[in-house]
């Protein structure tokens, strides 16, 4: 029977979990708020509760492996504990890879962004441009021959749109819905059209000046990332909404326990 692996790709604002077949098959995932307060044993009873239905028993009698990434440093060592005597990989710098790390200080890269770079190699040829629209929206370059050259870090929707509420008395809160007509005739509707709009053409924009100054001619462009979800990008974006699993999946298979 094929091992059976739990991908946790753990954000500032939420956690995604996927239980993976050694083989590739994906089995379950499950999407939840990160609480950089829980304790391993909260940790351990909520993924048995989300996984149950499902797996149709507790993922912990399931699973062979755990593989982490995350960007909240507090919950590294709960995860640790929470998988008791499970063997985890948690991602970093230092592990085996199938690229290159161009830069002066690979160790300051993210978990996120070296599991999207390895998920977006499985998915397209270099050279990518990659887009994760999450708390913060991260923006990747792999270059012709597999090297991650570098990026760009703005802060994401969700993000601005709190701080543009926080600091403007007479803006109420809208629901994000992205309106067809970039011109809004009301308050709702023009706070719409310049979050969810004004995003897309920062996203856009940006993805137009990192391919120019990368000297890229041509490059495949990934999105990835919640706030993904509630925007539209042009067609030359190819969406991935499991391209951070996908990245766990091969660091698990390029770091065999």
């Amino acid at each position: 029977m094929p091992e059976h692996w739990l991908l946790l790709d753990i954000g500032n604002t939420h956690t995604v979990a996927g239980v993976f077949r050694a083989d590739g098959d994906h089995i379950a995932e499950m999407r939840f708020r990160t609480d950089p307060h829980c304790t391993a044993d909260e940790y351990r009873m909520l993924l048995r509760q989300l996984f149950q239905d499902p797996l149709g028993r507790s993922v912990w009698e399931l699973v062979d492996r755990v593989i982490l990434s995350t960007v909240v440093p507090a919950l590294e060592r709960v995860v640790a504990q929470a998988c008791s005597n499970l063997p985890c990989l948690s991602i970093n710098a230092g592990l085996a890879r199938d690229f290159e790390l161009d830069l002066p200080h690979p160790e300051q890269l993210g978990a996120d962004r070296l599991c999207n770079v390895a998920g977006a190699l499985q998915r397209a040829p270099a050279p990518l441009l990659i887009v994760d629209a999450g708390t913060a929206t991260t923006f990747c370059l792999v270059d012709p021959v597999r090297g991650y050259i570098g990026g760009a870090i703005v802060p994401g929707l969700e993000t601005s749109w709190r701080a543009l509420q926080g600091r403007a008395a007479k803006l109420f809160a809208v629901e994000l819905i992205r309106p067809d007509n970039v011109v809004g005739n009301t308050t709702e509707t023009q706070i719409q059209s310049g979050v969810l709009q004004g995003y897309e053409a920062l996203i856009e924009g940006m993805a137009d000046r990192l391919l120019r100054d990368a000297g890229f001619a041509k490059a495949t462009l990934v999105a990835t990332g919640g706030c993904s979800r509630l925007i539209r990008l042009s067609e030359r974006f190819r969406l991935e909404p499991d391209l951070t699993l996908l990245g766990l999946f091969r660091y698990g298979q390029l770091n065999d326990k």
